[in-house]
């Protein structure tokens, strides 16, 4: 099984449909040569054209009967329904075999044939995914393959003992056993749920015929027309050269085993090496070129070797590559649509093709148009079939790949920008009640809906509620009128300037300078106010009209001295619209200040001045995260330009802090622009994971904008397989290393750095692909939780040339392995000793600790390679040399120690016991050794009580040793031991306890207090988004078990 790659839980679903498949074309190959042997030796053989006519006539209505049954049962109870159908009707056939039941007989296989042969591959199709698809389709097709050439090859012996009237008794035995292999497949299904009301949607506004089905529905018609005058020339051909039926009979036999043997070696052998190497269109390419090249032979050879090698070819192509590839191009399509369409284009429309090619023929022969000895001649139409359709071939994989993006994306919800006509009247009047609605939510939000568009329509409104509304509504609507002059009336802003609150600050400081005369005297008396705004506003008011009054002068310069955060941030709020009162230097120095809100009212400032000089202290606020998206939006009022200058300057400062070099890299995002791309990609460096993903992210974003696409016209090569190195390294290493219990932290690190490196490759290898449904599912991808995983992963494999792919599956894709040959060099190349040494001695802090632990713990003869000079101590360092004495040989260990006291237990010990909790184990064990150090041990007596129910829920514990019991109204609920983890919850919540905790040993727990973890969530935005992605996760499965609850 390992060969042909079929994994453990895929066997018995692909061993079923194999046998399946085998009784399915086993009893197509031996209905049809006994229905051809009977109509061909009893009838007149110029008739054979309109038996494909008849045959389409009764496909149509024969589909139309079985969709209107079919479309509201269970697929497997309609396979049951249908075999056992099937089974009485050819039953009542061999009895009356004779006259006209013949033909009907011939029509009715085509009918069993098509409808049993549907309902195998869309039940495949609810078993395996596009990626399964592609690996196991061809191999479940060997079943039919195998079926074919017993069949075949048993053929002539049966006819020559039983006759070939009693081909039907096989024929209705193996039918029977499809129902049965359907049944023992039920388990295997995995059927995405439609509502009814979703199908009827689906139905009635968005037929089968979208442009993708259209394709397929192009590519199944010239195939059949094609099959069909194909099957006429074999056919005549052949009753032409055998007249007994007996002959007939074997002859049909041995080409069914000849084709049957052929398509087997194409199965194992040739269709997965195709579709691997050249994706679904060089599976599509192959019949066309094939049918081509064989029809020509006819025309040159017109003799039964020559068709019977282009029928061959036919045939063989079409049960194994064509028919694999075909039912891939399916397994994108919703499947309640699939069962609606491929019906009508695998059955109906099929034979309505096959049925008019049929006709013309008939015609063509009746009227004489073509003699009988020359039907070579009717290759020649095959040829420009062919033609148009290898053209449509190339459409079918353009559309395949935006119906994997749609399959991807389905449950995804894009919002478009809402764009608001105001010369519709609706729309103002709409805009207009919510404006004048009690609701101040509602007057909120339409002020936000308009504050772009033009203000006239609502003006008189608008002055209304700065006079009359709600406090958060006037201040709304000022802070607008800050930005977009002369929608207030003068007289209205006068009246709350007078006022005596935040209201009448704001007022004071839209007003013109004529205004401000009048209010002159109100002004001096607000420099007494015990209201900072009325002070500040009143202040700047007065240095407008006259810079010379001290007073004001010397109340701004106090705000600006910052002996109190909050009123210089006031003051700098009020000058944003009189800058000039602001000196440079001074507005230099509080653009860097550490507080975040005189930082903010700072860039404010900055904003409308728009000088040049300031750009390195607005830059300089990128790496604080609560004030970046500001610095960002101020930023990009300057001259692109320019902006772009000074962050390239910023960034390749050798002393510029990470955190800062990685919010220049975002703010890039905003610069579309070559130097962008260039400046990016120069800072994309496998040293620093984290600065190279903040660089992938922003170039995502520049090539999302399709504003500079000729530099991502050709991929990354050179990064991607430098990153994808990298990922290979960290691979063989864990390789290496993942039996070693010493190595928890190790392997921890190693998978953390490979899922940085994977985040960074995708983005990179999306680059040629911007608005891909990738960029969404990467957390997914990584994790290897993604439901749609499969189609991503063929999407990947359809998108990609070959260089890209090879680099690329291995990384992403579960069921592709490095070579082993590759991973032994790599491991006699960088062996553990390698790696330790280099970790060691590696200039991130945690890598070396890890690494230096692991060399005490597990092999200290690895301690001579390293160069121990090169090891900065570190309190982590010293919490683990303070272990050891100071006689080793190879290690300068009291250059690590330190004095303080040695802890119960060390941060390392602390942080590998935390992996082992629920809310912790997916965070890094880098990020999780800064909760280790705010965790402390405490020890329980035996019977101590640890919590009781009802108490305040304001830390979380971990069994470091002992046993815990919780109990709830005196009965044991649980006993927890070493790693037990009990009220983590509470770290995220206000809940009081819900049962009792006491030690029953002597016990030690490792405790973390509430308000201490959020201190340093506070601080480190890294730990937060974990939680936060904990919180959601939790939530999307709660969700999740509802909805399967209500199901």
């Amino acid at each position: 099984m390992t060969i042909i790659k079929i994994k453990p839980e895929e066997r018995s679903p692909t061993l079923i449909l194999m046998l399946m498949f085998f009784c399915i074309i086993g009893s197509s190959i031996t209905s049809s040569s006994a229905r051809d042997t009977f109509f061909l030796t009893q009838f007149d053989r110029s008739l054979l054209p309109l038996m494909f006519a008849a045959v389409a006539v009764t496909m149509v209505g024969a589909i139309m009967i079985y969709n209107r049954v079919a479309s509201n049962l269970d697929l497997v109870r309609v396979i049951f329904l249908s075999s056992t159908f099937f089974c009485l009707t050819l039953f009542i056939i061999m009895l009356n075999l004779r006259g006209i039941v013949i033909p009907i007989f011939y029509v009715w296989t085509d009918v069993i044939i098509s409808i049993t042969i549907l309902q195998f591959w869309l039940l495949a199709g609810e078993i395996f995914n596009p990626r399964q698809a592609k690996r196991l389709f061809s191999f479940i097709g060997i079943g039919g393959s195998i079926a074919g050439i017993s069949s075949g090859y048993l053929i002539r012996p049966f006819v020559k003992n039983y006759g070939a009237e009693n081909l039907l008794i096989p024929t209705i035995a193996m039918i029977a056993m499809i129902s049965l292999f359907a049944m023992f497949l039920q388990p295997y299904r995995s059927v995405k749920s439609v509502t009814k009301s979703k199908v009827k949607t689906t139905v009635k506004h968005k037929t089968v015929f979208d442009p993708y089905l259209k394709s397929i529905l192009i590519m199944v018609c010239s195939a059949a027309v094609c099959s069909r005058i194909i099957e006429y020339q074999f056919k005549i051909t052949a009753v032409n050269s055998y007249t007994a039926s007996e002959e007939l009979a074997a002859f049909f036999g041995e080409y069914y085993m000849v084709l049957n043997t052929l398509t087997l070696i194409m199965q194992l052998f040739l269709t997965g090496y195709i579709l691997h190497h050249f994706g679904v269109l060089g599976g599509l390419l192959l019949l066309p070129l094939g049918l081509a090249i064989g029809s020509i032979s006819f025309l040159v050879i017109a003799n039964l070797s020559s068709i019977f090698a282009a029928r061959l070819f036919d045939q063989a192509f079409k049960f194994s590559i064509q028919s694999t590839s075909n039912e891939i191009l399916w397994t994108p399509v919703q499947k309640q649509k699939a069962r609606r369409a491929k019906p009508l284009i695998d059955s109906s429309i099929k034979s309505i093709a096959e049925g008019l090619i049929g006709i013309i023929i008939y015609f063509i022969i009746v009227t004489n148009l073509l003699p009988s000895d020359k039907i070579y001649l009717l290759s020649i139409p095959i040829v420009l079939i062919t033609g148009l359709w290898i053209s449509n071939n190339f459409r079918v994989k353009k559309k395949y790949i935006s119906t994997l993006e749609s399959a991807i994306n389905h449950r995804h919800l894009n919002l478009e920008n809402i764009n608001l006509d105001t010369t519709d009247s609706h729309i103002v009047n709409t805009i207009e009640n919510a404006l004048n609605e009690t609701d101040i939510n509602k007057q909120l939000f339409a002020i936000d809906l308009i504050k772009n568009l033009p203000l006239q329509n609502w003006r008189k409104t608008l002055n209304k509620l700065v006079e009359h509304g709600a406090f958060e509504v006037q201040k709304r609507l000022l802070i607008l009128a800050s930005h977009r002059k002369g929608f207030i009336d003068k007289k209205i802003l006068l009246n709350l300037s007078k006022g005596e609150d935040e209201i009448a600050a704001l007022a004071i400081t839209l007003n013109n300078d004529k205004v401000l005369e009048k209010l002159f005297s109100k002004l001096i008396n607000n420099l007494d106010h015990n209201n900072g705004h009325i002070m500040a506003a009143s202040a700047v008011g007065i240095l407008r009209i006259n810079k010379d009054n001290e007073k004001a002068r010397t109340i701004l310069n106090d705000f600006l001295d910052v002996k109190d955060e909050e009123t210089t941030a006031l003051a700098l709020d009020y000058l944003k619209s009189s800058s000039d009162l602001l000196p440079k230097n001074t507005l230099y120095k509080l653009l860097s200040h550490h507080s975040v809100n005189i930082s903010i009212a700072a860039l404010n400032v900055a904003g409308k001045r728009l000088d040049e000089y300031y750009l390195p202290a607005i830059i300089s606020n990128l790496g604080n995260v609560k004030i970046a998206q500001k610095a960002r939006t101020v930023l990009r009022l300057y001259d692109d330009m320019s902006v772009i200058d000074a962050l390239r300057i910023q960034l390749r400062d050798s002393g510029t802090p990470l955190n800062l070099s990685i919010g220049i890299a975002r703010c890039f995002s905003s610069y579309p622009q070559a130097d962008s791309v260039s400046i990016l990609r120069s800072q994309l460096s496998q040293y620093n994971l984290e600065l190279s993903i903040a660089c992938s992210d922003a170039l995502l974003k520049i090539a999302k904008t399709k504003k500079i696409e000729d530099d991502f016209k050709n991929p990354f090569l050179i990064e991607i397989k430098k990153f994808s190195k990298q990922y290979f390294g960290l691979y063989c290493f864990m390789m290496l290393i993942r039996k070693n219990k010493k190595s928890i932290l190790i392997q921890d690190h190693i998978t953390t750095e490979q899922r940085k490196l994977v985040h960074i490759i995708l983005k990179l290898v999306s680059l040629q692909i911007p608005n891909s449904p990738i960029d969404s599912h990467i957390k997914h991808i990584i994790d290897n939780s993604d439901n749609d995983l499969p189609y991503i992963l063929e999407f990947f494999d359809t998108s990609f040339e070959k260089k890209i792919r090879n680099i690329l599956m291995p990384i992403i894709d579960p069921e592709i392995d490095y070579k082993r040959k590759n991973v032994k060099n790599e491991q006699k190349k960088n062996s553990i000793s390698t790696h330790i040494k280099s970790w060691s001695e590696s200039s991130h802090n945690w890598k070396s600790v890890i690494a230096i632990d692991y060399l005490l713990k597990d092999d200290q003869s690895l301690a001579e390679l390293i160069d121990w000079r090169k090891i900065v101590p570190s309190p982590l360092l010293a919490e683990i040399f303070n272990q050891y004495s100071d006689d080793h040989l190879s290690i300068p260990i009291t250059k690590f120690k330190n004095e303080s006291e040695q802890p119960m237990f060390t941060i390392l010990e602390k942080t590998i016991l935390l992996k082992t909790v629920d809310i912790f184990q997916d965070i890094p064990g880098e990020l999780l050794s800064q909760i280790s150090q705010i965790s402390r041990a405490e020890n329980y007596e035996h019977g101590e009580i640890i919590f009781n129910e009802g108490d305040a829920g304001d830390s979380m514990f971990i069994v470091l040793s002992g046993e815990v019991s919780i109990k709830k109204g005196g009965k044991l609920i649980a006993k927890l031991e070493r790693g037990a983890s009990l009220g983590e919850m509470a770290l995220l919540d206000h809940e009081t306890r819900s049962a009792d905790a006491l030690a029953e040993k002597e016990s030690v727990l490792l405790k973390i207090d509430q308000d201490v973890f959020y201190e340093l969530m506070e601080g480190n935005a890294d730990i937060m988004k974990q939680m936060i992605r904990l919180l959601t996760s939790r939530i999307r499965e709660a969700n999740s078990k509802l909805e399967q609850s209500l199901k």
